[in-house]
């Protein structure tokens, strides 16, 4: 299962946030829209992606790549079991 905090915030708030993967990438979400278990047991994140506006110019975050997404493709399913860290992109 994944943290409380995790669902909670990133399920109620659209900001930026970065998922941490196991490839040593960060994806740069807005917001989860849903979690969605498959047949074999693996939870599916349906997510929005933050677009190249907000990560434009910025190909890394604390020395890992920044993935994020044009503008008009944001919609992204993450198998959560590929998710290291989930953490805020935006200091305010």
């Amino acid at each position: 299962m994944l943290p409380p905090w995790f669902t909670e915030r990133m399920m109620s708030d659209s900001w930026c946030f970065g998922l941490l993967m196991v490839t040593g990438d960060v994806i740069a979400i807005q917001s989860i829209n849903s979690i969605i278990k498959d047949a074999s047991g693996n939870l599916w994140l349906n997510a929005t992606l933050l677009d190249s506006q907000f990560c434009s110019g910025k190909d890394v975050i604390n020395q890992h790549p920044l993935f994020g997404s044009p503008p008009s493709r944001t919609e992204v399913s993450i198998n959560s079991s590929h998710v290291v860290a989930a953490f805020e992109l935006a200091d305010t």
